[in-house]
């Protein structure tokens, strides 16, 4: 079980911050695993070369930091999804304000949300000046258990207009790769009054034809999206409005 909520501020090159952010998150959850090579991948010697770092998230879905080629100065990291070995849309995450060479020395920030425990693995980035309980630039959420896995596919720029847990979650285990499950419509709700409810598993549905129940992951009363609550001596996060994940 992790719950995180952090700045990853590193003075140093690309390739510095970059581990940090690999330290993190593989340190985070033993289900991510880092499949690249950072300093041989930072030592192409190609100046058209775009420095990619490849996570696999507990083998439901790749996970990419892509950098603009080597002979650019720029100020973000390209993130994005494979799933099902395709790659879907993604967004730019700003680590300063300023244009940087790749080798150039200087501090480089993002921030994070990390939420896991038993089933599910939700993770939010925002840029360096984000205020990451108001705004952030990428998000994405993905439910694991017993050869069920589904991960919410992220919509073009900005992520942020859309949580995660409104997409799509697409299927990614090889008994029934890609299909299409969706949040619950008819999922109960209520009004917050002056402590949070929780109200029980929610269900994903495919069409009318399958639904799967989720674990750790709850309906509940009206919760300001984004925050940490303590319930009954269990930590939640609000991935957003009326959906808590245990951490």
């Amino acid at each position: 079980m992790s719950y995180i909520n952090k700045s990853i501020s590193i003075y140093g090159t690309d390739k510095d911050f970059i581990k940090a952010v690999v330290d993190e998150l593989t340190s985070a959850d033993s289900r991510i695993v880092c499949e690249t090579d950072i300093d041989a991948e930072f030592a192409n010697e190609d100046a058209s070369h775009k420095v990619t770092v490849i996570f696999d998230m507990n083998g439901c879905y790749k996970l990419r930091f892509v950098r603009e080629a080597k002979s650019q100065s720029v100020n973000y990291w390209y993130m994005e999804q494979v799933v099902n070995d395709t790659v879907t849309n993604g967004a730019k995450v700003y680590y300063s304000n300023t244009l940087y060479n790749i080798d150039a020395v200087a501090t480089r920030t993002w921030k994070m949300i990390f939420v896991s425990n038993d089933n599910a693995i939700a993770m939010i980035f925002g840029n360096y000046n984000s205020d990451m309980t108001n705004s952030y630039s990428y998000n994405v959420f993905s439910y694991h258990e017993n050869g069920f896995n589904v991960v919410s596919l992220i919509p073009n720029e900005p992520a942020a207009s859309k949580p995660a847990l409104s997409a799509e979650l697409l299927r990614t285990d090889e008994s029934n790769k890609n299909e299409v499950y969706k949040i619950s419509v008819n999922r109960l709700n209520y009004s917050r009054g002056e402590e949070v409810e929780i109200i029980g598993s929610k269900v994903l549905f495919k069409s009318d034809i399958a639904e799967h129940d989720m674990k750790n992951v709850c309906d509940c009363s009206n919760v300001t999206a984004g925050n940490a609550l303590l319930i009954d001596n269990n930590k939640y996060f609000s991935i957003n409005s009326n959906t808590l994940i245990k951490a």
